[in-house]
């Protein structure tokens, strides 16, 4: 085994040298944050998580408001419409009281950040989908980079094999 400068002889067979393949061929830190499919990938993960978080915490709250709600409430069910006659008006369809107005909005509220929890673990779900074909097609294009400068490198350092005129 012969160790040259620029390659390495090994039973007659000659090859590129080490160098090669392990100076300046690594994946850089651009071709990272440069493909707009990890980037977008990556804030869809961070705001899907802040979504999930905020979500459930806010879901359970507001859970626990319409459970409280609902144990204090009297059950309204058994009242009749016979107080509907021509001269009621529309006293039946009054806003609700207070306390049924605030039990409304807590499910409301519940009903809004339940969505938003579910959105955020969609969210994320693409989002780690979106990173994972970035880093693919990152080093994919990477790999045909390394390809493409070791054959040059090759052509310079061999040209016997590489299909040009000897001198």
């Amino acid at each position: 085994m012969i160790l040259g400068g620029e390659k390495i002889e090994w039973d007659g067979i000659v090859f590129p040298s080490r160098e090669l393949y392990s100076s300046g061929l690594r994946m850089k830190l651009p071709d990272v944050y440069t493909d707009w499919k990890i980037v977008i990938g990556f804030a869809l993960v961070v705001l899907g998580t802040a979504n999930w978080v905020i979500g459930i915490e806010r879901t359970q709250m507001y859970s626990r408001m319409v459970a409280a709600r609902a144990h204090n409430n009297v059950a309204t069910d058994y009242f009749s419409f016979d107080e509907l006659d021509a001269g009621a008006g529309g006293a039946v369809l009054e806003p609700l009281n207070a306390q049924q107005r605030k039990a409304s909005y807590a499910t409301a509220r519940m009903d809004f950040y339940h969505a938003a929890f579910l959105t955020g673990r969609v969210m994320v779900l693409l989002g780690l989908v979106c990173t994972l074909l970035g880093f693919i097609s990152v080093i994919q294009q990477d790999s045909r980079r390394a390809f493409r400068r070791s054959e040059a490198a090759a052509a310079r350092t061999l040209p016997e094999l590489s299909g040009a005129p000897r001198d």
